[in-house]
């Protein structure tokens, strides 16, 4: 299979930040990709489907035990630990593009990585950590995401550590890409990840010939 002949956009989005959706379809509706593949792995979607809004109560009941009141206050870190238990907004975004327009939609990353995570959320919204949480500084990390991606965008300058977790998972998610390209004829093919994964500092995604984008660009 010859990757010459594809055309492989790596789209950076911010994970659980709701104002990238908007950004997000009309990105899909200008570039009209026909093969996307997703940094989610098939249990993460699945346990949000069957279990999120289980424990998005747990986490209510919870919250109402120690006289949180959501209706007046705005807590950056319940609101992440909520968006964490919802259903990605860049799948969402992905399904009614495809439903609308067509191609094909991969959810490429580890199960096991997904795994080991999920099986924290009890520890996650147990009473005393979420206790903890609330005296802790409410610093918008959405909005530092943003501003890490722009020094590291803008000006190279890198506020944040590759891991060996990234790694393992980069480079099986690219072989699944590799594979994909040499199943499909078609030549448009989107992979959307988090914005740190187009550092790609062992230049893993090399041989697809990526042209890497922000969402915020």
């Amino acid at each position: 299979m010859a990757v010459v002949d594809k055309t492989f956009f790596m789209l950076g989005i911010i994970h659980r930040d709701e104002s990238c959706r908007d950004r997000l379809v009309k990105w899909l509706n200008r570039e009209k990709p026909q093969v996307i593949t997703l940094e989610l792995s098939n249990y993460g979607l699945t346990f949000r489907e069957k279990m999120g809004d289980y424990y998005k109560q747990r986490l209510e009941e919870n919250l109402k035990k120690i006289g949180f009141d959501r209706d007046e206050h705005k807590n950056r870190h319940i609101v992440d630990i909520r968006t964490y238990m919802e259903i990605p907004y860049e799948y969402r975004a992905v399904r009614d593009y495809v439903r609308d327009c067509g191609g094909f939609i991969y959810l490429i990353d580890m199960d096991i990585f997904s795994l080991m995570k999920l099986k924290e959320i009890e520890s996650l919204i147990n009473i005393d950590n979420l206790r903890t949480l609330l005296t802790l500084e409410d610093n918008g990390m959405t909005q530092l995401e943003q501003v890490f991606a722009r020094l590291y965008f803008e000006k190279g300058i890198k506020t944040f550590d590759y891991t060996e977790e990234m790694r393992i998972r980069d480079i099986h998610m690219k072989d699944m890409i590799w594979l994909l390209m040499g199943c499909h004829s078609e030549k448009r093919f989107l992979h959307i990840c988090g914005w740190r994964h187009l550092y790609d500092p062992y230049n893993i995604y090399g041989q697809l010939n990526p042209i890497k984008v922000f969402i915020y660009d």
